[in-house]
């Protein structure tokens, strides 16, 4: 009886033994795992820090200014570009309701409501009205 209670913890401290070994190495298996994907962490962080910067740099308004004024043939639009006469501005229409009231367009004071033409109006090309 003793040879078999002796038996069976020896058997159950070799196991032990074997589990602590076998946990061991896994544990620094993972160990060694965290440590690579944490310093991958900090090279994809920097990476991030770089392109920011450059982002930063690449978009300074007087470098953008400078590459517009070499590459696009842009000029400042004169004043016969942007309205041709008052006559070429639409005139607002009535807003209907869902229940079928139409609304003034014209704001009353004190008014919170927000008007808008039931419709785009069409677009007027300078070419198509004279300039008075």
């Amino acid at each position: 009886m003793i040879r078999q209670g002796f038996l069976f913890w020896v058997l159950l401290v070799g196991g032990a033994g074997v589990a602590l070994f076998l946990l061991k190495y896994e544990v620094q298996a993972r160990e060694e795992r965290l440590a690579r994907i944490n310093s991958e962490i900090i090279r994809t962080q920097e990476a991030i820090q770089v392109l920011r910067a450059e982002w930063s740099y690449l978009n300074r308004p007087d470098r953008l200014a400078d590459l517009a004024q070499r590459h696009l043939d842009l000029v400042p639009a004169g004043g016969r570009q942007i309205a041709v006469s008052l006559a070429a501005v639409p005139e607002a229409r009535p807003v209907i309701t869902p229940d079928g009231l139409s609304l003034a367009t014209k704001p009353r004071p004190g008014d919170p409501l927000v008007y808008a033409p039931l419709d785009k109006p069409q677009p007027v090309l300078a070419a198509q009205r004279s300039v008075q």
